[in-house]
């Protein structure tokens, strides 16, 4: 992708830099100096010129959608303050909740208000920031910016509106009707020059209003792409690595980091292949945890009590140990989960918290002080069990570990035959619930990569200091793009 004016800039000879300066008036350098966006864009962060209705980025996380959907949402306003009548326009901005819109789309480090204060506008003179029943930037002129969450299909409707920032609408829980039902029709404002825009940033799922749009081929609709690493210079190196190493090779790479559109027609999260590549013969000698995942069923109604065991290595590698799911419910299960720990030396006994059963802690801890009495633990010991969080949706939850396994970074040991017929067969699309083994093998696998190392930098004074320097001195001789300004 391209670079930005101040990037081109900065790799130029000093003495070029320091002549070109020297030719600009004092505006110019008034607004190089304070950062402005047709100075730090880069070009696909731009919207093009043509006659198009809806400009749609698709791009990667990182690559400084929410900047550039900011600055243009803003510079529309004040390029259009009124419509053909006079009347003050109206803008949108829709998020996924109204939460979203008003922390990240308008106060948020590359949020609107980031926008106007660079832009010397004053707050209570130039314009207005209501904040309740919901946010609202209002204009000396009278143009207001309203903020909505896409939590209903009518979001939108009743406005005259000159133009609209949607943003990351493929998480919207109705985006189709949303923009058929709601936002389309409201972009009716009849401007002098000009006619209603859609500015839509998001990262890229195969969901049906995303794929219409792309396909269109007259005009109304434009189309960028972009990746996390277009916008490298502008992001924590760390992140960066941290973001390659988990998702290198993955499909939900590509849509994630590189902004690629995936094929859906394969919903399922587990492949064949990733299993069979990644299987091993035997457990290796640098294994450092192990747990027992459990998915149980205590209330004997037909599904399984699931039970997979699962290690970790010193190079944060997951082994898949055994599939010891089981019919069996109640006592007797919670029984076998414990003589599983026990059986393989695991450090926890890992559960699902929520499952509407809430005597299920109680049925595990009395299992584990009957076997105390047995002699199987150490008497006076405390259940080593870990409840896990299950408010995050099945394919949100198995998703991470879909990608250690595209990875072969997650190995069986041995073939686990009717687990991995699950794997396989599980689409989360589909509504319906995982099969046990699966959610058994994913909260083993979620816990241990919970628990994996973060690597944290600490900088030098020297090298703080000199930082420093570099992001708030602009002069002729330096100049460092991106100071000051969260993307």
């Amino acid at each position: 992708m391209g670079k930005s004016l101040a990037e081109r800039f900065a790799a130029l000879p000093k003495s070029t830099r320091d002549d070109w300066l020297l030719q600009q008036d004092q505006q110019t350098l008034e607004e190089i100096d304070r950062g402005e966006w047709w100075w730090l864009a880069r070009p696909e962060q731009i919207p093009p010129e043509g006659d198009w209705l809806v400009h749609l980025a698709l791009a990667g996380r990182g690559f400084g959608k929410s900047r550039a959907g900011s600055e243009w949402l803003v510079q529309r306003a004040l390029d259009h303050p009124f419509d053909r009548s006079g009347t003050p326009t109206e803008y949108l901005i829709i998020a996924e909740t109204l939460s979203d819109a008003r922390l990240i789309c308008v106060e948020g480090p590359a949020g609107i208000l980031r926008v106007l204060d660079r832009k010397k506008m004053i707050r209570n003179k130039d314009y207005r920031y209501i904040k309740s029943p919901k946010p609202m930037i209002v204009f000396e002129c009278g143009t207001k910016i309203y903020c909505e969450g896409a939590d209903s299909a009518d979001v939108g409707r009743g406005y005259n509106a000159a133009g609209a920032w949607l943003d990351e609408i493929a998480k919207w829980p109705r985006p189709s009707e949303s923009w058929m039902e709601g936002i389309m029709p409201s972009m009716r404002a009849d401007l002098y020059d000009d006619h209603p825009r859609v500015f839509v940033t998001t990262t890229p799922k195969p969901i049906q209003l995303i794929r219409e749009w792309v396909d269109r081929d007259d005009g109304s609709v434009s189309v960028v792409r972009g990746s996390t690493f277009d916008n490298k210079s502008n992001l924590s190196a760390h992140v960066i690595a941290e973001l390659e190493k988990r998702y290198a090779g993955t499909e939900i790479g590509k849509q994630e980091l590189y902004g690629d559109l995936l094929d859906d027609s394969n919903s399922m999260l587990f492949n064949r292949s990733d299993i069979m590549l990644g299987r091993m013969d035997d457990i290796p000698d640098n294994i450092r945890r192990i747990v027992v995942g459990v998915d149980p069923n205590l209330t004997g109604e037909g599904d399984e009590f699931g039970m997979v065991v699962v290690a970790a290595d010193t190079d944060n590698d997951l082994y898949v140990l055994a599939d010891r799911s089981t019919p069996v419910s109640g006592r007797a299960a919670a029984v076998l989960a414990w003589k599983t720990v026990a059986e393989y030396g695991a450090d926890k006994l890992v559960y699902e918290s929520n499952l509407g059963k809430v005597y299920l802690s109680e049925v595990l801890r009395d299992a584990y002080f009957e076997l105390v009495g047995a002699g199987l633990f150490p008497a006076g010991s405390q259940p080593p069990m870990k409840a896990v969080d299950s408010r995050l949706g099945k394919k949100t939850r198995a998703e991470p570990v879909a990608m250690r396994y595209e990875q072969r970074r997650v190995h069986h040991i041995g073939v686990l035959e009717t687990l991995e017929k699950q794997m396989i067969n599980f689409n989360p699309d589909t509504g319906k619930h995982s099969p046990d083994r699966v959610d058994a093998l994913v909260h083993g696998c979620r816990y241990l990569m919970s628990l994996e190392r973060k690597t944290v930098s600490v900088m030098s004074v020297e090298k703080y200091r000199k930082r420093q320097e570099d992001i708030y001195s602009l002069s002729a001789t330096s100049w460092t793009p991106g100071s000051g300004f969260d993307y």
